[in-house]
């Protein structure tokens, strides 16, 4: 329970103060200050030279490089293949050129597949085990999932692993499938937005910016069942998951995501006139895209069974 206690008061700290050290001017990305606080100072509190942090999602290594600076010695790595956010071919070269001027040592790229990644990390590591892995890759709801399910053989006995973009419904789905299926990690801690920040704007945007970005599910080992079993509110209805398969054995599954801005267009005909079964509840989003369903959800909550 110390340990638990101790992850706590970093939490609170970085909701009080944001990062350990100001922000290098150099980097940049999509990270609220509340997560890099929190992921700088759970890396300081948990890693020692059998362990390492781990992130899949580097883009352009804002979080990465901010951990690696404060860590000393020890090892940080990233897992990226650059395939999203990156139409001119860039963000690697970006990455390389940032981890020079900060002067460091610690950190490795690994230029891959997450899949491919995570399948082989004992040829990566060095021996070491993770003690502080950050999912912030693709997130689609069997990527959030495949990427804790991957990790497993990999973790300290005493891992976090912080869950980002998780106001999105479908990648709390994944969190919950893996709590309620894995009984011996526990959700520590959750705090979610009304909205995606890109959807927000002014004052709003600058706040979001400060905290926890996008939402952020919080999870922990705990063999012992000192913490109350908890999980991400989620829908229950799961017909946009039942419909994946009708996607999957289309005859072009790929132009899907093309027609995505005509389905917005189209759907208040498609209601009117047809009789479509098991009408989703949550299918009507506020905004054209990066709809979350989180509204309404808690701005920051602890696990009850934490002192």
């Amino acid at each position: 329970m110390q340990l638990y206690r101790q992850l706590k008061e970093a939490i609170l700290e970085s909701e009080a103060n944001g990062l350990i050290s100001d922000k290098s001017e150099i980097l940049t990305g999509f990270s609220g200050e509340k997560l890099t606080g929190t992921l700088q100072r759970f890396s300081k509190l948990l890693l020692n030279k059998d362990t390492c942090y781990l992130e899949v999602g580097v883009y352009r290594g804002l979080t990465l490089l901010s951990v690696a600076k404060e860590i000393g010695e020890n090892k940080a790595f990233g897992v990226d293949n650059f395939a999203f956010f990156d139409k001119d071919g860039k963000n690697f070269g970006i990455v390389k050129e940032r981890i020079a001027k900060l002067n460091l040592t610690n950190v490795e790229v690994i230029n891959k597949d997450y899949e491919d990644a995570l399948e082989n990390l004992k040829n990566e590591l060095g021996g070491r085990k993770v003690g502080v892995f950050f999912v912030d890759g693709p997130h689609d709801y069997r990527s959030q999932l495949m990427c804790l399910l991957l990790i497993k053989p990999f973790l300290a006995d005493n891992a976090v692993i912080l869950v980002d973009d998780s106001n999105y419904q479908h990648v709390r789905q994944a969190n919950r499938d893996f709590l309620i299926s894995h009984p011996e990690y526990k959700l520590f801690y959750e705090s979610y937005t009304n909205h995606h920040p890109l959807n927000a704007h002014g004052n709003e945007r600058i706040a979001f910016e400060k905290g926890w970005w996008n939402g952020i599910n919080i999870l922990v080992k705990d063999p012992e069942n000192q913490l109350e079993t908890m999980y991400p509110a989620t829908h229950r209805d799961r017909s946009l998951y039942e419909n994946e398969h009708a996607i999957h054995a289309t005859k072009h599954p790929e132009v899907v995501p093309f027609l995505l801005k005509l389905t917005n267009a189209f759907a208040p005909i498609v209601y009117g006139f047809s009789k479509l079964k098991n009408k989703p509840k949550v299918l009507k989003g506020r905004f054209t895209e990066m709809n979350t369903y989180s509204e309404g959800l808690t701005s920051g909550s602890f696990n009850e069974g934490v002192q």
